[in-house]
């Protein structure tokens, strides 16, 4: 990158996306900042802590817009959820859960820092998109047990708390234990399951039965990436929904609050 910079400084693209590791994105960002780029889209979480992620909103200044790539904002089965909460009274109540799998993490291709912060690399896909429809929390109550030997500072996660919306939330997560990422969103009348979360179903009050919520652009999901296609769509238009560094620097307060985290401050 630094030699492409060289050799082309009268020629600097006004985009820029960026797919490099966890431990990359700042110093990358930054020499993409510094060379004059004017949007960038960085993958997830920008960087791997509170200081990198402010340092990058100082640097950008007027000049530059950063946005970071939660590709979950952007799945078809989310779009439609976000529909049916706009055309409902709201969501009365959020519930999710993270739960990971260790025994599929290819601990080879992590850092050791990537990894004591992998709820930031990985995890926080799933609080993040239920921010993005509800809100980010006002209040938020956690709780925080065990640790695993690459993830000292916690392996077990429960909390509650209430939106800026005055929408409910909670959630769960067991990473010694079974299960999966999800979020069931409490409308009046229905519950939305977004579990995987690349399919929305719906369950209605006074019955048992989930049903499929078919998608009507779901090929595009298919087709690449889910959620990439939309989210790269937008960086080049309208930027409309894109998570945006300021709402990441709002974001890392609760991940860290969830996560049981500190930058030793």
């Amino acid at each position: 990158l630094s030699r492409f910079i060289e050799e082309n400084t009268n020629n600097i693209p006004d985009y820029a996306i960026v797919a490099v590791d966890e431990s990359q994105l700042y110093n990358i960002t930054l020499e993409l900042i510094d060379a004059g780029v004017k949007n960038i889209l960085i993958e997830k979480p920008a960087g791997i802590n509170n200081f990198q992620i402010k340092d990058l909103k100082t640097k950008s200044g007027t000049d530059c817009k950063l946005f970071v790539a939660y590709n979950r904002r952007f799945y078809q089965s989310v779009k439609k959820c976000k529909e049916l909460i706009d055309v409902s009274d709201g969501p009365i109540n959020i519930n999710f859960t993270f739960t990971e799998w260790p025994h599929l993490v290819d601990f080879s291709s992590y850092t050791e820092e990537e990894l004591e912060k992998f709820f930031l690399c990985n995890s926080s896909h799933v609080p993040e998109t239920v921010f993005y429809l509800a809100g980010h929390p006002k209040e938020l109550v956690s709780y925080t047990s065990g640790d695993l030997s690459w993830h000292t500072s916690s392996c077990t996660f429960a909390g509650a708390g209430i939106t800026q919306n005055n929408i409910t939330i909670n959630y769960n997560a067991h990473w010694s234990s079974a299960g999966r990422w999800g979020i069931e969103i409490d409308l009046p009348g229905s519950k939305l399951i977004l579990r995987p979360l690349e399919k929305l179903q719906i369950q209605k009050k006074g019955s048992l039965e989930i049903e499929e919520i078919i998608l009507e652009k779901a090929k595009i999901d298919l087709d690449y990436k889910p959620g990439l296609y939309e989210e790269v769509k937008s960086f080049l238009g309208d930027q409309k929904d894109l998570c945006t560094i300021d709402e990441q620097i709002e974001n890392f307060k609760w991940f860290y609050k969830i996560a049981n985290y500190s930058d030793g401050e």
